[in-house]
């Protein structure tokens, strides 16, 4: 969540359950009832910021017992590395770390107006990354972390999104065979990687960039986070731009893999991502039959299910098919179900 001072109080809008649980938790914690609280994410959301005594903390609540866990020791270790929140507690399924001012990366990036800036911000998160994963894999992190994709059914879920757009928009099945996909996507590359590492889940503070919630971090290929951080529908550089940093950055995140193997699989592994990005907008704007507001999926850091969001992931996804990012003979008939999701939505492609 964003970490950013509270300015309201939101206790006049929650219920008596959700009071008293906050109340329990700042108690168990910090010996005290918190003097403000706020949501930037919704009331709704379990993450909040608390006011402790003057000092601002974030409070996270995690799915699992064991997902806080895991994070506790994530961010213990990486903390030194100066580019996470400090861990300052754990309660049960909560999760309690520094509260950072600023505004997430999508946000900022939305905020600047020249092109170069965005690119700056953009380079700086990957460079971050690759410094989280060095730092990682010096504290010998990625041995204390689970495998990505173990389960039998991982692999299908992530390839099926093709399969599932398809049926949501009526449209022909992408020309590919799922299981060339399924294989070409599995990988036994022990790096430590954030997973989730798209530009919503970082943000910039005293001229660095920080990132958070750290419950689906694991082991597997380091691509993987360069691949998510480039392909979200949030990161809004020009194609030149994206060609250069993906040129610059990608062997950089190859891991144990050769160069040339590592630009085998960016163009897959890339649409794979697209599409799980793309079922999520398509989902949403079908469940409520119309695109939501700009400016509100920014702040709340939604899915943009938006126009633009939305043509900026299928025109990557062009590029992806037509062989100008990476090399895959294997996925250029993709093309035409791309085209075909584009006149569904009613939106024009600009490749």
């Amino acid at each position: 969540m964003p970490h950013t001072k509270p300015n309201t109080n939101a206790k006049d809008r929650l219920d008596d359950a959700r009071i008293e649980e906050i109340e329990r938790l700042t108690k168990d914690v910090f010996d005290q009832s918190p003097t403000r609280v706020a949501f930037p994410g919704g009331a709704h959301r379990a993450a909040f910021v608390a006011e402790i005594s003057n000092e601002l903390y974030v409070l996270a609540k995690r799915e699992r017992e064991a997902d806080a866990q895991l994070e506790a020791i994530v961010l213990k270790t990486l903390s030194p590395c100066g580019h996470v929140p400090k861990f300052i507690a754990r309660s049960g399924r909560w999760l309690i770390q520094e509260c950072l001012s600023g505004a997430r990366v999508p946000v900022t990036m939305n905020n600047q107006t020249k092109m170069s800036a965005r690119v700056e911000l953009l380079e700086s998160s990957i460079t971050s990354l690759l410094i989280i994963r060095d730092f990682a894999h010096q504290e010998n992190l990625q041995h204390r972390v689970p495998k990505i994709g173990a389960k039998p059914d991982w692999l299908a879920r992530r390839v099926g999104n093709m399969a599932t757009i398809s049926q949501k928009l009526d449209i022909p099945l992408p020309q590919i065979d799922p299981h060339f996909l399924q294989a070409a996507y599995q990988n036994k590359h022990q790096d430590f990687v954030k997973w989730d590492s798209r530009p919503g889940n970082a943000l910039k503070y005293n001229d660095k960039i920080y990132w958070f919630d750290w419950e689906d971090c694991g082991r597997r290929n380091a691509l993987d986070d360069f691949i998510c951080l480039m392909m979200d529908e949030w990161t809004m550089i020009d194609f030149p731009n994206e060609a250069k940093l993906i040129e610059q950055y990608l062997p950089k995140f190859a891991g144990g893999m050769s160069t040339d193997q590592a630009y085998t699989y960016f163009p897959i592994a890339s649409l794979i991502q697209i599409a799980f990005r793309l079922r999520l907008a398509i989902k949403y704007k079908m469940q409520e039959g119309k695109w939501w507001d700009r400016e509100k999926c920014l702040a709340g850091d939604k899915v943009g299910v938006t126009p633009p969001e939305v043509t900026r992931l299928l025109n990557r996804a062009i590029r992806l098919t037509n062989g100008s990012i990476g090399c895959n003979e294997r996925i250029k008939d993709c093309r035409v179900w791309i085209d075909n999701i584009a006149k569904k939505l009613e939106l024009h492609l600009s490749e």
